[in-house]
């Protein structure tokens, strides 16, 4: 009986040892890919230091550095250093990361806010055994009072579910918004509400497809010139998914708007209980997939006009389900009153790049059918009245039951509204 018990320990003990040397291996191997394919696919540089490392614990240090062109933002070199505790356990790693205040280009940065600190907290854990890993980033509400201006930060969190290899998986934000009041006390203020976010993303070909993403505002409001101009959104979401049918690519765009307004000084525009349903593609996905990559590579133009020509062998499609929402703009360029429905479809043709030297002989390619349905007052106190009822006269419009209708069919061999040609 002792015998078994020994013999079981034991093996126990050779397991979790292995099961330990897996753990350490993996994470070696993983972090040399992750550092390998960052410096690889991005023009800003990755490294990896070991500060303190044992059986069960390592302490590392990581730095970022490249340059805020890269990001399509005012040219700045840029170092961030990273410091990490890693804890090591059989088939199951975890870390909490914070970015250094004390050194690089994060310390400029606070002091040019005169900021003591951002509170953070980044932290993941690695299962080895159903190859999941879970990341989360932090940030705890702060304020702080400038010399003009009183920043109030809410929590933010961002995080995501995803393999080890990250190559596919789901992320995640939610952040409580943000306060910038005058602190003159003149009134002037930006108020962000709830914000949220998701979407799901796979690898493919040294590219990121995201195949859902969502977000929604609950509310922003700004207001500058103590008053004099004030803009306010309430409740937007957008849903937008990609998806593949028959080896083309397609987007389906979707878009929900409660209301939006733009005042300045007396004039007010605004949109409320707006819709939109839409959806874009046709594009060959293996076009598509050439062209993600032709970012990683040195084409020259004739290369990359071929990956076009590609993409544009079948032609682009536009699906217009609905367009609906309601204006109300007392602006003296622009005097409306009612509501919009639109709904229709378009598509740009065929053709070859070498044909077309300027923007506006696409013309010739495009084919679009439109249906309008307008409320009969929208453009009452609008200088286009007249036009309007031009246009109902010539039986271009049918006008019926308060409404404005037309079907507008626009191509190289027709140009027609309700059916009737359009000199």
């Amino acid at each position: 009986m002792l015998k078994k018990s020994i013999m079981a320990l034991t093996t126990l003990v050779a397991i979790t040892c292995g099961a330990q040397y897996l753990s350490h291996s993996q994470y070696r191997q993983q972090v040399k890919q992750i550092v390998a394919d960052f410096n690889q696919q991005n023009e800003w540089q990755l490294n990896q230091t070991v500060l303190s490392s044992n059986w069960f614990q390592q302490q590392e240090q990581w730095q970022l550095t490249g340059n805020l062109s890269q990001l399509g933002l005012d040219p700045q070199p840029i170092e961030l250093h990273v410091i990490q505790q890693v804890s090591i356990w059989p088939l199951w790693l975890e870390g909490k990361w914070q970015v250094d205040p004390e050194q690089a280009s994060y310390q400029q940065w606070l002091s040019d806010l005169n900021l003591t600190a951002v509170p953070h907290l980044g932290t993941w854990q690695a299962n080895l055994l159903s190859q999941k890993l879970q990341q989360q980033l932090r940030v705890d509400s702060f304020e702080h009072n400038y010399t003009e201006l009183a920043l109030s930060f809410k929590p933010m969190s961002i995080s995501t579910v995803s393999d080890l290899s990250f190559q596919q998986g789901e992320a995640t934000l939610s952040w409580q918004g943000m306060e910038l009041l005058d602190s003159q006390q003149n009134g002037d203020h930006i108020h962000l509400g709830k914000v949220e976010a998701s979407e799901t993303f796979s690898q493919r070909q040294q590219w990121t497809l995201v195949e859902n993403a969502s977000w929604s505002v609950e509310q922003l409001r700004l207001q500058l010139g103590q008053g004099e101009t004030l803009l306010k959104l309430q409740n937007l979401s957008v849903n937008n998914s990609f998806s593949e049918i028959k080896q083309n690519a397609y987007l389906s765009l979707n878009t929900e708007l409660n209301s939006f307004i733009l005042r300045e000084g007396a004039e007010v525009f605004q949109l409320d209980q707006l819709i939109l349903r839409s959806s874009l593609g046709g594009v060959p996905m293996q076009s598509l997939i050439q062209l993600a990559q032709s970012k990683y590579t040195s084409l020259s133009s004739d290369e990359r006009d071929v990956l076009v020509q590609q993409a544009v062998s079948n032609g682009i499609e536009w699906q217009l389900d609905t367009l609906m929402f309601e204006v109300d703009s007392s602006y003296n360029s622009l005097p409306l009153q009612g509501d919009i429905n639109l709904a229709g479809k378009a598509k740009l043709l065929p053709f070859e790049l070498d044909q077309v030297s300027r923007p506006i002989q696409l013309l010739r390619y495009i084919d679009l059918n439109l249906v309008i349905d307008v409320g009969d007052q929208l453009f009452n106190q609008s200088p286009l009245s007249a036009y309007i009822l031009a246009l109902r006269n010539a039986g271009y419009l049918l006008h019926e039951e308060g409404r404005d209708r037309s079907e507008l069919i626009f191509n190289d061999n027709e140009f027609t509204m309700n059916s009737m040609p359009v000199n």
